[in-house]
């Protein structure tokens, strides 16, 4: 079973797939291409604001299950750890590969470089946090009004750079994947540093 952070991630993620799926929906032709991108741009941002609230999500599960309030001494170590968490996660808003890792490291322990690579894909660890820095890239262009990066998704098949319904899906593909190990990571972190057996 996914952490509840997972979970939340999956509901957000249903709205992303909306806005793709609007963009080539046949009832709605014609559409522009102006159009079209402008729903490819919404799903995209709305991927990476998935990601960015589950990894807040994450660390906060990880606190809810790793309290121990029977134990003074932890508890209070445990408290004031959590309240330096929460206001990190205030101010964290670039969820890319490295402020992602720092931040799950820094208030967790968890290190979850080993569990970034997707072997069904060919994707080493590099790999994986080279898309997912391309991903906030890509987002971070167009939010501030600059051109969106050439990447081999960003691209059509006769090389204008934009965002496609294939770039989209495989975004979204990618996202879901990377919540998946990263939780069962953080999972395996919490059972084997905590001596907890956890539902998720």
């Amino acid at each position: 079973m996914p952490s509840p952070a997972a979970l939340k991630y999956q509901s957000a993620s249903n709205t992303a797939r909306i806005l793709r799926q609007t963009a080539s929906d046949p009832r709605l032709q014609p559409i522009s291409r102006n159009q079209t991108q402008v729903y490819y741009h919404s799903a995209l941002a709305a991927f990476v604001a998935a990601w960015d609230a589950y990894i807040n999500e994450l660390v906060r599960n990880f606190f809810a299950v790793t309290a121990n309030p029977l134990d003074p001494k932890f508890h209070a170590v445990h408290s004031i750890a959590r309240e330096t968490a929460s206001r990190a996660l205030e101010r964290f808003n670039t969820p890319n590969a490295d402020n992602t890792r720092n931040l799950l490291i820094q208030y967790t322990g968890y290190d979850p470089i080993g569990d970034w690579v997707w072997s069904a894909k060919n994707m080493s660890g590099v790999a994986v946090r080279q898309k997912l820095n391309e991903i906030l890239r890509v987002r971070h262009s167009f939010a501030h009004g600059f051109s969106i990066p050439a990447f081999s998704w960003t691209q059509t098949a006769t090389g204008k750079v934009r965002l496609t319904a294939k770039g989209i899906d495989e975004v979204d593909g990618f996202f879901k994947y990377l919540v998946k190990v990263t939780d069962q990571g953080m999972k395996q972190h919490i059972e084997t540093n905590y001596s907890l057996v956890l539902p998720w």
